[in-house]
């Protein structure tokens, strides 16, 4: 298993808004398996919660490659802004 913190860039999410992410592995998308991913918070703030609403895995093709893509959508159950990237977890 490996953990990977701070993953992309940093996405600021409005109250109740929802974030849509899609992460590879190694290039195109190598398929490793069971992928997971949460919200890495960027700043200490109270009565926050950044909830995974959806986890998904999609099957892409570049017309040369066939590779494995996941997402994950983010949403904001909190009553402020907040500055947020991702935290994955990888079972290859």
């Amino acid at each position: 298993m490996a953990l990977y913190r701070n993953v992309g860039g940093i996405v600021t999410l409005a109250p109740g808004g929802t974030h849509h992410w899609e992460y590879v592995f190694d290039g195109f998308g190598r398929d490793v398996g069971v992928a997971v991913a949460a919200a890495n918070i960027q700043e200490p703030q109270l009565n926050v919660e950044l909830v995974t609403v959806s986890q998904g895995v999609v099957a892409r093709s570049n017309g040369e490659t066939d590779g494995i893509h996941y997402t994950v959508n983010i949403r904001n159950a909190g009553a402020a802004a907040i500055h947020y990237n991702l935290s994955i977890a990888e079972w290859s």
